[in-house]
């Protein structure tokens, strides 16, 4: 279910630096006035990654470029487990 940008805003705390790494890592896109479950979720754990581990924008951009890949990866491997399951 898409949310509107303001709200996601919100919850990343009104911060325009935080706002500034996710359109740069391409987290959110920019003039988005909804963002997506996923985009969403990228936003907060970008927040996490800058206020509690203190990760620079780069490094943001990385992590979350790597967690994409990995939950693609995820969705393929079940995604053959299913195939494999299926009676023949």
């Amino acid at each position: 279910m898409p949310v509107q940008l303001s709200v996601m805003i919100e919850l990343i705390g009104d911060d325009p630096e935080l706002l500034e790494i996710l359109y740069e890592a391409g987290a959110i896109p920019r003039g988005a006035e909804r963002l997506e479950e996923t985009e969403v979720e990228a936003a907060l754990v970008a927040r996490t990654l800058v206020r509690e581990l203190e990760v620079n924008g780069p490094g943001v951009e990385i992590i979350l470029r790597l967690r994409e890949e990995l939950l693609a990866q995820r969705r393929q491997v079940a995604g053959l487990l299913a195939l494999l399951r299926k009676p023949r």
